[in-house]
């Protein structure tokens, strides 16, 4: 890993809680070539920049004093990864682990002019031989997007190149020129679905998105990992944002679409989930909905996710906020 200005690849990882992964997440990079890192802490709650000091001192460290949402911390590290000239940005999660070669390959893939973001295959790290996601589809159902390859054996069904509709969000290699012409992520999003907007807006400038089964991250598995608050805060937003994204991008037939499988789906769940007595998921699903056709602050205090103050340093900004609408 080079911490030499104007590497061709920086990657970009957002800290907001759980060091030990973000420092797991950057051990995975060293050893890559023509490779720097910057790492973005996002108000956190574990501030991690004396741990980086220590332990990976050519990491260059980024902290908002409050938290800007996934995208909004993203979109910090992009911009300074630009600004140090980068050609290629890696956005990257924290709970990712790079695999040898993986940046290697998505930059041969990077190679023809119009694709804008190669996705990688995503392996669960507690079992490699199953698939996290291979990429995704936006059926305009309850759920928005269908998740393809997700939790399946791995096999030779999933190792051809490909154009995609999106591509998993947890490790992207996105092209500086993409950026340029696409824009940074949409911070109204805050987090999930993000990648699924810029992907999409990238497909409608022309560009393509690209499946490379030979760049290869892990990343942890699904289902209740985070704990309560966690599943709080991906139903609120999976629902919230399933309605910005049709606000931007559907059209009448899928808009119609949409709305009757959320008025089919909702009732249902609500029936099946009473007697169990965790009702409380599908409220969040409708208080998601209301507040994006409402444009509604987010209850990011009920959530979990206030802005917390860190007291390790001043903030750095470089380029501030990005005009575009968790860490």
């Amino acid at each position: 890993m080079s911490g030499a200005k104007g590497s061709q690849t920086i990657a970009v990882v957002v800290h907001w809680q759980d060091a030990e992964d973000t420092l797991g997440c950057v051990a995975s990079l060293e050893g890559e070539p023509d490779l720097s890192v910057v790492v973005v802490d996002n108000g956190s709650r574990e501030p991690v920049g004396e741990l980086l000091a220590r332990r990976a001192p050519a990491v260059e460290y980024l902290r908002s004093p409050e938290n800007l949402g996934y995208a909004g911390g993203a979109n910090l590290g992009i911009r300074r990864a630009l600004a140090r000239g980068a050609d290629t940005v890696l956005l990257l999660n924290n709970d990712a682990r790079l695999q040898p070669g993986a940046t290697a390959a998505a930059r041969a893939v990077l190679q023809a002019g119009d694709v804008a973001v190669v996705g990688p295959k995503v392996l669960t790290r507690e079992d490699p031989r199953r698939l996290w996601l291979a990429w995704g589809r936006i059926t305009w159902r309850q759920s928005l997007v269908a998740l393809c390859g997700a939790d399946t054996p791995d096999g030779p069904e999933w190792n051809a190149q490909r154009d995609v509709e999106w591509i998993a969000g947890c490790a992207m290699w996105l092209s500086a020129a993409a950026l340029a012409r696409v824009g940074l992520l949409d911070e109204a999003f805050f987090a999930y679905h993000e990648e699924v907007d810029w992907c999409t807006r990238a497909r409608r400038a022309g560009l393509r998105v690209v499946y490379c089964p030979g760049a290869v991250v892990t990343h942890t598995g699904r289902g209740t990992a985070g704990g309560e608050r966690s599943v709080r805060v991906r139903t609120y937003f999976a629902a919230r944002n399933t309605i910005l994204f049709a606000r931007k991008h559907a059209g009448t037939a899928q808009s119609l679409k949409l709305a009757a499988f959320l008025g089919v789906s909702l009732p249902l769940q609500l029936l099946w989930h009473l007697p169990q007595g965790d009702a409380g998921r599908v409220c969040l699903k409708v208080r998601g909905i209301r507040d994006a056709l409402t444009d509604r602050p987010l209850p990011l205090e009920e959530l979990g996710l206030s802005a917390t103050r860190s007291r390790q340093g001043p903030a750095l900004d470089p380029g501030g906020r990005a005009p575009d609408g968790f860490g």
